[in-house]
């Protein structure tokens, strides 16, 4: 286990953080887990998911580093008593590099309820000196998910008439930076900019890697492994993955 960098979300948000890990760092050894049978995190109570983000994380705990490539469940790990020096969550570092690249500063986060409920991207951000305007969107994360049970043109149809009703919120905000705080958000920008035009669109997946590599000494397994577990059931998620240009076999853990 010592040799493995784990990445674990609800469900098929973090695989984006998992291939930009795979892509850069091949020569390395990597398990994600999807959580789907608590999918989705962000409706979920803070006392559950404490628990629950704990026992995933002990289960793994001695491996070489575990990435919690979910901004829920990186909210929930600022509140556990225990710290762990390698596990690595997504809040700060995106905020930070968000922050940076906003001119005006002026930064919209998108993210489930619970995440913006327990505050830490505007805590972050507000002490960076920006402008905050944060959205609750759990639904958001649902629709993305269903993409493999619609046709194109249903998926299409929902996802338009959702976000155009939500990203009224936006409207006269000057917003020039958009957080998808929310790692399964990333999948549909190009659906934001029908409503929010080409401002900066911000997705953790480039910032855990470069991260990563500055803390870890990286790409050096000679014969590298890649291990792909959930909670649920792995065909339906080997089938979602599918959706996403993503293959593999896909196996039932129990945790």
């Amino acid at each position: 286990m010592k040799d493995k960098i784990v990445v674990f979300d609800s469900g098929l948000g973090g695989l984006n953080i998992f291939n930009a890990l795979r892509t850069k760092y091949p020569n390395e050894n990597y398990i994600y887990i999807a959580d789907e049978l608590n999918l989705p995190y962000g409706t979920k109570s803070i006392e559950f998911l404490k628990k629950r983000i704990k026992e995933i994380i002990e289960y793994f705990k001695d491996s070489k580093a575990i990435v919690i490539a979910c901004n829920t469940a990186s909210s929930i790990y600022g509140l556990l008593e225990e710290r762990y020096d390698n596990v690595y969550e997504i809040i700060r570092l995106t905020s930070i590099h968000a922050a940076n690249i906003s001119k005006n500063k002026k930064i919209g986060v998108i993210a489930t309820n619970l995440t913006i409920e327990l505050g830490k991207y505007q805590e972050y951000l507000t002490n960076l000196n920006t402008t905050v305007y944060p959205l609750k969107y759990s639904e958001l994360v649902d629709i993305i998910e269903s993409k493999n049970v619609l046709t194109k043109e249903e998926y299409s149809t929902k996802l338009n008439e959702s976000l155009k009703e939500k990203f009224t919120y936006f409207k006269n905000t000057n917003i020039d930076t958009l957080i998808c705080g929310c790692t399964h958000f990333g999948y549909v920008i190009d659906y934001y900019k029908k409503y929010l035009g080409n401002i900066n669109y911000i997705t953790s997946d480039e910032v855990v890697v470069n991260y990563l590599n500055e803390k870890l000494d990286l790409n050096k397994v000679v014969n590298p492994t890649t291990t792909i577990y959930t909670t649920g059931d792995p065909m339906e998620f080997k089938e979602k993955m599918k959706e996403y240009n993503c293959l593999g076999v896909v196996n039932k853990i129990i945790i």
